[in-house]
């Protein structure tokens, strides 16, 4: 049974030789290296459209690896393979929720997974990049939000201004309790079906490393998180991004959009393999984890 699928953009997957060989049997490789460069970061919806068609249509592996972050927006079309209803736990140091132009980018596919009729809700884990802070927040998905189809569960407490309704105080106890932070993410989940979907950006940097800001979230908590929700619910499938490949774009637009929003150190970082390795111990770890709970 071939229930792992690497959507092996990058490299930054196929490299982990550890996980290669001991879920060989398990393990499906689509290659997808001609397609890196358009697809990273946002894709424009022609290009998706065929992708999704002719790579994810009808898929549905119980742990998917998508490699950098900066193709977070294809869980969207893993995602859309799902049966409902359907909570989608993301665990995530961005909300992923900024209202298109781009409605394939990694910076707003959430915003379209909120428009998928299966998803009931989308509970977000471990935000800290600032993205929500003060006026950012307008940017967002505010219809999800206010309907309670988006719920944000912030490492820090975020102060965040909302057109019409002045200042909310988004909070959490992740980092002070952790088990009670643990509760309030159970009891956002509304559906018995749930989707996972792990951004390593989350973590800390003795955890992972990405080529975004890194966030901190202790590993150990996500996966203890995530065995809570295989106890109550029924994980139906999973996927994880934040493997490290260098941001390069050949799209100028990209450069410049990415030069924006991305730590400036990401553009000249090399990790070594020891920082390397941090992520396929992560991958390892989750697979465990869902394997318990499947």
């Amino acid at each position: 049974m071939r229930d792992i699928c690497i959507f092996d953009f990058d490299g930054s997957v196929t490299t982990q030789q550890i996980l290669l060989q001991r879920y060989c049997q398990r393990t499906e490789i689509v290659d997808l290296h001609s397609q890196r460069n358009v697809a990273r970061l946002w894709t424009r919806p022609a290009v998706y459209e065929r992708l999704a068609h002719e790579n994810f249509s009808g898929r549905r592996p119980y742990f998917s690896l998508l490699g950098s972050g900066d193709y977070h927006h294809f869980s969207l079309a893993l995602i859309a393979n799902q049966e409902g209803p359907l909570t989608v736990v993301l665990f995530d140091n961005h909300p992923d929720w900024m209202r298109p132009p781009h409605r394939y980018h990694c910076g707003t596919w959430v915003y379209s997974l909120a428009r998928l009729p299966q998803v009931e809700r989308i509970v977000i884990v471990g935000l800290e990049s600032g993205d929500l802070d003060g006026n950012r927040f307008a940017h967002g998905d505010l219809e999800s939000y206010a309907s309670g189809k988006i719920v944000f569960l912030p490492t820090l407490p975020i102060t965040a201004t909302i057109p019409g309704h002045g200042t909310v105080r988004l909070e959490s106890n992740l980092q002070k309790n952790p088990e009670q932070g643990i509760a309030a993410m159970l009891a956002a989940i509304t559906t018995e079906r749930v989707y996972v979907s792990i951004d390593k950006d989350c973590l800390r940097s003795e955890d992972a490393c990405t080529n975004w800001e890194q966030g901190t979230l202790d590993l150990d908590f996500v996966l203890r998180a995530m065995a809570a929700v295989g106890k109550q619910h029924v994980i139906v499938g999973a996927d994880t991004v934040g493997d490290y490949s260098p941001p390069l774009f050949r799209s100028p637009f990209k450069w410049v959009g990415s030069l924006f929003d991305r730590p400036r150190n990401a553009f000249c970082f090399s990790p070594p393999l020891s920082c390397l390795q941090r992520n396929e111990v992560a991958n390892l770890k989750l697979l465990n984890v869902l394997d318990e709970c499947h």
